[in-house]
């Protein structure tokens, strides 16, 4: 990158400013809450003389710095923490009578824009106080700045950020992290109990968490659980972040929570997946809203259990346009936005077509296992496919676009291997149903009904059928290289930093193509065989 825009990243971290000017008023604005345009009519919330006999559990996920609207495929914009804020709200307010409602988020707060990673997730913070939020989950994305930021992020929040289930290396528990608390709406007592993912150790930088153990969920929810119930609690949430899918039967990590706890818990709120799901396991509502603050998701749960027969969970879009963003809201996000707007909107290159990051292999992809090799100068570059993190639109290419492609700062490093551990490695990349990666410099074909670890029917570097007796240069970021995504290379030698970060090389690379004009190579290179 440029000497002389470093210096202006720097300047835009030195210019952030404090965050928490805008605070949840203690009492809702005279002119009532925002609305939203397709609503006909617009409550305000009440309150009654007595406890309530409806919770509405209203969640998000994944939010990952996601302050401001973008477009969301062929569905227009969505999202933006105004908009967000106008949904809540309006949730919030038709929950009258004898309803109150909670609001919690199932985790990944902080990564992923510039405003939000250049400030290490303060302004997420700010926004989650403001709205009112009474838990989240703690993410695999959470500990990305490292556990020291972590805790300072913890303590600025007026709201718990939980997980149950981590340990100590011994197997004690960690004082900072709180399993569960305790919460009062409208005469309610709300239990609500965290869970991190079990694949945290590689799903964020492994030496992060190197000191911290993620153990299965399933018993601790019911202990906990029963122990919140023991100390008052009416009703028992859990917020995890872990995923879940019922298209067909129910499975996925939250799913086997659910199934294990039995009925020792009222709802689940999950999270890391960043598409919307909600399911009933044993009469217990499981829910998912979608990531970046583009939709949230609402439950209904009856106090009373011989209630709920005709519980489902919802999800409802925040759709960009249509709503009313909440004034204090927009101020917090201007306030954030500001210091690294300049940065953000830096011109880098044009791309071509639109790149989707869409199944797992795409011209994406590509164009950055191919920076990465080009940046290491070796014969193979492998790229994680969990590290692509948004699509690249057709035309002007800014620096905050490729920010937000690639927003973790991972280091690239070199490796060497002979073509023998290379086959092996690539083997274990097209063990699974997909590829969990991309490559440059190779191309291969592999039959996914053989067994796993013999796939590969077909394979060259540079062109050439790969030698197992020559030896080839690997770039991977460090990410990779130590653990990360189960895609670490047992290499002859290395790895070996190359001080070159991930973004760092593909801004470069996109920089050096003719015209500085993006045309990313669509051929799939780690394909299957045709049945």
């Amino acid at each position: 990158m440029p000497p002389a825009l470093v210096a202006e990243m720097q300047a835009a971290i030195d210019r952030q400013g404090d965050f928490e000017a805008v605070r949840r008023p203690a009492t809702p604005p005279p002119t009532g809450p925002p609305t939203v345009s397709t609503a006909a009519t617009t409550t305000t919330a009440t309150t009654t003389g007595g406890r309530a006999t409806t919770l509405r559990i209203i969640s998000t996920n994944d939010f990952h710095g996601g302050l401001e609207a973008r477009q969301d495929g062929t569905s227009g914009r969505r999202g933006g923490a105004g908009q967000l804020a106008g949904v809540i709200r309006r949730l919030q307010s038709e929950c009258t009578a004898s309803c109150t409602s909670v609001l919690v988020d199932g985790g990944d707060l902080f990564q992923g824009t510039p405003a939000s990673n250049l400030a290490f997730g303060r302004p997420v913070i700010a926004l989650y106080n403001a709205l009112g939020y009474a838990a989240a989950a703690v993410g695999n994305h959470d500990f990305d700045w490292s556990q020291d930021t972590l805790r300072a992020r913890m303590r600025d929040a007026k709201f718990s950020m939980l997980a149950a289930n981590i340990t100590d290396a011994a197997g004690k528990a960690v004082p900072w992290i709180r399993p569960d608390t305790m919460v009062e709406r409208g005469g309610v007592k709300i239990g609500i109990i965290g869970l991190a993912l079990l694949a945290t150790p590689v799903t964020t930088m492994p030496s992060n968490v190197a000191t911290l153990r993620f153990v299965p969920g399933g018993p601790i929810v019911a202990e906990r659980a029963r122990q919140l119930r023991a100390r008052g609690a009416d009703l028992v949430i859990v917020i995890a972040h872990a995923s879940f899918d019922c298209t067909e039967s129910c499975r996925g990590e939250l799913a086997d929570v659910a199934q294990q706890a039995g009925g020792t818990v009222d709802a689940f709120v999950g999270g890391h997946s960043h598409n919307e799901a909600s399911a009933m396991i044993g009469g217990v509502p499981l829910m998912r809203a979608r990531s970046s603050g583009r939709a949230v998701a609402v439950v209904d749960l009856p106090m009373n259990r011989a209630e709920r027969a005709s519980v489902m969970p919802r999800v409802v879009y925040v759709q960009s346009d249509s709503v009313t963003p909440e004034a204090g809201i927009v101020r917090l996000v201007d306030a954030a936005v500001a210091p690294v707007r300049e940065l953000v909107a830096k011109p880098i290159a044009t791309n071509a077509v639109e790149l989707r990051r869409a199944g797992p292999q795409h011209a994406l992809g590509n164009l950055i296992a191919d920076a990465q090799r080009a940046a290491g100068g070796t014969d193979v570059g492998v790229m994680n496919n969990g590290g692509i993190r948004a699509t690249l639109a057709a035309g002007p290419v800014t620096f905050g676009a490729l920010y937000e492609v690639q927003p973790f700062g991972n280091m690239l490093m070199r490796l060497t291997a002979t073509g023998a551990a290379l086959k092996a490695y690539l083997e274990r990349i097209v063990r699974g149903p997909q590829p969990n990666a991309h490559v440059s410099g190779v191309v291969l074909r592999y039959d996914p009904e053989r067994p796993p670890g013999d796939r590969i029917v077909e394979l060259t570097v540079g062109g050439k059928p790969l030698d197992p007796n020559h030896t080839y240069t690997v770039t991977m970021s460090d990410f990779m290289a130590t653990g990360g995504d189960g895609l670490a290379f047992a290499a002859q030698k290395g790895p070996v930093e190359t001080g070159i970060s991930d973004l760092d090389a593909l801004i470069t690379f996109v920089q050096s193509q003719p015209g500085a004009v993006i045309r990313a190579d669509p051929i799939v290179r780690l394909a299957p065989v045709p049945k």
